[in-house]
């Protein structure tokens, strides 16, 4: 079949290789015919008839003319390209005449060796063609149109690429029926040594028989090798011993006998086949069912793996808002102590103002170098604002992915099956339905997983809500600890200058200004009223002082219960990703346990295999 196949395509290469030949006596033609026309009159040529063949006679006629009217050095290339031409047609002429006899004779030699000739003859044309247009074109300048002469190289060089794809498929064709026939070769090498080895255990089964009930070297290392599907001994039963004769083979037994044995010990060879063929299909049950095992586990793996990022991309987002809300709340902290310094500084100065008249009214009270100015809070609580919004912003990209169970997909060690899965199944099951309801059962624990993370989640979120509110709150305070310090200036202000007024009038007094008696009144009243101005802004600044202890207790207790609950977080983190590192752990040695046993299934069923065959 495959000497056919080559014969057709060593005859289809035949046919396009003098089709070429053609086309270039053809080329050649019209290019003499046209330098016939540019050229000086000459004589007709000799000895050319009008037969059907007019490439080849043509062609040999214009060259000879050609090369009487040419120079010298021109004539040699006109006679190097008969000759040339004279051998395309002679190669063409033998091929025409080996095609028949390819059919009988060893086509792939003579096919190798016209293809040679005719690739080697093409190559010589081409190279002659090239020179003798050189020639030509400095000898006749005016030979050919430009356009002509380059359709006429492309063609060229058309046909030179064409034969050498032929070629590469010539040498590929040739490569693979000699690898094809290697082949063949290895196989009927192998076919025959398995003939001699079958022949040889014949021979041995037989002597064996003829000698002794003794156990097959093959059955017994099968047992040996699978004892969880041991068979039954070979040959095993007590009646063969007592109808196989005790002498060696050469010793003389009834026909009959021998016949009898034979015949029990094929039925039995049958049955052990059976027995084997049942076993080769539960064993590839089997390795179905690991394989799609370890595909479930390869799948969980990678869950686990797409959990693990995302939950280090939450850990990161975490750690981020974590240090956005611990930078505000220093910054909270650091105001309101500024603030209550503040609050504490100025109330002796008006103790001792209101002792002493004559305390000059500019003393106020001093901040200290290292206190944050209201600019300075300003920006830093807007930079740490905006940090806060970008991270709210960011809360969508962040996924927190469902926990699986910390028990979940233990391998068994008596079957080897996963215990999620199969682990209350006794035996090798073949219904496709409970392994639908175990990954049913498998998938509800992972939904349930994924809900309690959602719970857990749920209550980080709140957290940290009641983290800002505690913060809105205390930045709340802090401004309208301000605004009530700046009421208590300006009040502090007013009084101030009341009491300047009063102790002016006094001096006036004091110094028999002559004031009448009603006027005097009226300041005494103004200075009553003064001094219970006063009394009520002394007792207005304790119950500020108290309200703004209770809030500065207040916030401390609180950050105290904010730093417990991120340690207690952060304890809870640890403690997730550390069950998950070692859930993904024991997934990876279930996973390598599984592949060495199937490994082993394989090997095992490999052996089996090659002890039936």
């Amino acid at each position: 079949m495959e000497r056919s196949d080559s014969l057709v395509s060593a005859d289809s290469e035949l046919a396009q290789c003098e089709t070429e030949v053609n086309t270039l006596l053809k080329i050649i033609s019209d290019l003499n015919r046209k330098m016939d026309s540019l050229q000086i009159p000459r004589e007709s040529p000799v000895g050319v008839s009008g037969c059907s063949m007019v490439g080849a006679a043509s062609v040999m006629s214009k060259t000879k003319n050609v090369c009487r009217d040419s120079e010298g050095g021109s004539s040699e290339l006109w006679n190097e390209l008969q000759k040339v031409l004279s051998a395309l047609e002679t190669s063409s002429g033998q091929g025409r005449k080996m095609l028949f006899r390819l059919q009988t004779q060893n086509a792939e030699t003579i096919q190798a060796k016209h293809l040679s000739t005719a690739r080697e003859s093409w190559v010589r044309a081409t190279q002659v063609l090239e020179e003798m247009e050189r020639e030509l074109g400095i000898s006749y300048p005016s030979a050919l149109p430009p356009d002509e002469r380059r359709q006429y190289q492309r063609e060229v060089l058309s046909l030179y690429k064409h034969n050498q794809d032929l070629n590469n498929f010539l040498k590929s064709r040739q490569e693979e029926l000699m690898g094809a026939e290697r082949t063949l070769m290895d196989l009927e090498d192998e076919k025959k040594w398995l003939q001699e080895k079958m022949v040889d255990l014949k021979r041995k089964w037989l002597y064996g028989v003829s000698r002794s009930p003794s156990v097959s070297p093959s059955l017994s290392s099968s047992r040996t090798s699978s004892p969880c599907f041991s068979s039954p001994p070979y040959p095993g039963s007590p009646l063969l011993s007592r109808k196989l004769p005790s002498s060696r083979p050469d010793s003389p037994s009834s026909p009959c006998t021998v016949d009898s044995v034979l015949q029990t010990e094929i039925e039995k060879l049958q049955r052990c086949l059976e027995r084997l063929k049942a076993r080769n299909e539960r064993l590839n049950a089997a390795l179905l069912r690991r394989k799609g095992e370890s595909e479930q586990l390869s799948m969980s793996l990678s869950r686990q793996e797409a959990d693990s990022s995302a939950l280090h991309m939450a850990l990161t987002y975490c750690e981020e808002c974590e240090e956005a809300y611990g930078d505000l709340l220093s910054l909270s902290e650091a105001r309101k102590q500024q603030n209550a310094e503040t609050f504490s500084t100025p109330q002796p100065e008006n103790l001792d103002k209101g002792e002493s008249s004559s305390s000059p009214p500019e003393g106020t009270a001093e901040t200290k170098p290292n206190s944050l100015s209201e600019k300075e809070f300003e920006d830093k609580s807007g930079v740490l604002l905006q940090r806060i919004s970008r991270l709210k912003q960011d809360r969508a990209a962040v996924c927190i992915p469902q926990r699986g169970k910390a028990g979940e997909g233990k391998i068994s060690p008596d079957t080897g099956t996963l215990a999620g899965v199969r682990g209350r199944a006794s035996s090798l099951s073949k219904n496709t339905k409970e392994e639908k309801a175990a990954l049913m059962y498998e998938l509800v624990t992972v939904r349930e997983d994924m809900s309690e993370m959602r719970g857990n989640l749920r209550l980080l979120e709140k957290e940290r809500r009641c983290l800002d509110l505690a913060l809105m709150v205390q930045s709340a305070q802090d401004s309208a600890g301000a605004l009530i310090l700046d009421s208590l200036r300006d009040e502090l202000g007013e009084r101030r200058a009341t009491q300047q007024r009063i102790a002016e009038n006094l001096a006036k007094l004091e110094g028999g200004g002559g004031i009448p008696g009603p006027r005097n009144h009226s300041i005494l009243r103004e200075l009553q009223a003064a001094l219970q101005r006063e009394q009520s802004l002394k007792m207005r600044v304790a119950a500020l002082r108290e309200s703004l202890d209770s809030a500065l207790t207040d916030s401390t207790t609180q950050r105290r219960i904010n730093r417990e609950e991120t340690a207690r977080l952060s304890r809870y983190y640890i403690k997730v990703s550390s069950t998950y590192r070692s859930s993904r752990k024991k997934h990876q040695e279930q996973l390598w346990q599984l592949e060495k046993q199937i490994a082993v299934m394989s090997e095992r069923h490999a052996k089996e295999e090659a002890e039936l065959t």
